[in-house]
């Protein structure tokens, strides 16, 4: 059983309350857009309405602008018809079998899920959020009558992909089959006619063209066969999409930095800057979350203080308080970590 909590926050102590003060302080010193963005929870900071950063990705990506991951080679994805589709849920006795519009009938819910990629290199772009509606996994489970009392679910897909997650996974509320995505039909690139999402674990657990859902005890899936991660539990991870690296700013006039962050169900807490390659550290302002399993948007201010060069970094904490790594690792098998790094040159 999976034992990764979903995080409501514990409560402030007062070295937090004085470190969010902080935070206030460098958000009321901060420019014009920045000024915006006030303390409005626990977590982190919430945005007002329309503030932009230049520099920052769209809160939701463009389902064009999405990530695409496959096993297969070019061209050689599924495109499948969705009257000729079946899903097939293993159950105690019989499986059920549900058609493409059996699916779209059932009780639908939309929420916001960021997917990143375990073989995302640190301030890599493999990695996106978007709107998806789908059925909750639980109910199509207990409409097969499947065995609940197993450790695993497993996933059989029209490529041939397979993968599996907890049960405890699967069973919780937010673990959706999608067939939407941006308010439009589930793209075939992105596993038309259903795909899986569930939160805190890497892209290769949320498959795509689904085809049968089976419990099972022990199971190996396709990219476990060849190494890669059983459990691929997201990492916390914190990157700059503003400035890019070898960018040259004007010293002495403010420059907005910013980026994303993600540390998958467990919600981001801080982020943090450093201008001097990690020896002080200096608080970001991040703007309110879309939901429970997606990225943030954070952002910040910086006066360089005169012409020369500066290596930038950028660290998060997720909402345990637990700041990600900066011990460099790479991506197999269970995902790379360490600090993205930016350097950046000042002119008179």
């Amino acid at each position: 059983m999976s034992s990764r909590p979903r995080h409501h926050g514990p409560e402030l102590t007062r070295r937090e309350l004085l470190r969010r003060s902080a935070v206030l302080a460098a958000g009321a010193l901060a420019g014009p857009a920045l000024a915006q963005w006030v303390r409005g929870t626990r977590q982190n900071l919430a945005a007002a309405q329309g503030v932009e950063v230049r520099g920052l990705p769209a809160e939701v990506t463009p389902t064009g602008e999405f990530y695409i991951v496959s096993k297969n080679p070019p061209g050689f994805d599924p495109d499948l018809d969705a009257s000729l589709w079946r899903l097939e849920v293993a159950g105690r006795t019989q499986p059920l079998r549900l058609s493409y519009r059996e699916l779209l009938a059932l009780p639908s819910m939309e929420r916001s899920h960021t997917l990143e990629c375990i073989s995302n290199e640190v301030g890599g772009n493999l990695i996106s959020n978007a709107k998806w509606r789908g059925v909750p996994l639980r109910m199509i489970l207990e409409m097969a009558g499947a065995d609940t009392t197993v450790r695993k679910v497993a996933f059989r897909c029209a490529d041939g992909y397979t993968t599996a997650i907890p049960m405890s996974d699967a069973l919780h509320p937010d673990t959706l089959l999608a067939y939407e995505m941006n308010g439009e039909r589930l793209p075939s690139k992105h596993g038309f006619p259903a795909r899986l999402l569930v939160g805190g674990l890497y892209g290769m657990k949320n498959p795509k063209w689904i085809t049968r859902i089976e419990p099972a005890d022990h199971f190996l899936g396709y990219w476990e066969q060849r190494g890669w991660s059983q459990e691929a539990v997201v990492k916390t991870m914190s990157k700059f999409t503003t400035p890019n690296s070898g960018a040259t700013l004007p010293a002495g006039r403010p420059a907005q930095l910013g980026g994303v962050a993600y540390a998958g169900n467990r919600g981001i807490r801080a982020v943090e800057c450093s201008i001097d390659d990690g020896r002080s550290w200096l608080p970001a302002a991040i703007k309110s979350v879309p939901g429970p399993d997606t990225w943030v948007l954070w952002a910040m201010d910086w006066t360089p203080p005169g012409p020369g060069s500066y290596l930038l970094r950028v660290r998060a904490a997720d909402g345990t308080g637990q700041w990600q790594t900066a011990d460099e690792a790479p991506t197999l098998p269970d995902g790379a970590s360490g600090l993205h790094r930016v350097r950046v040159y000042t002119r008179a």
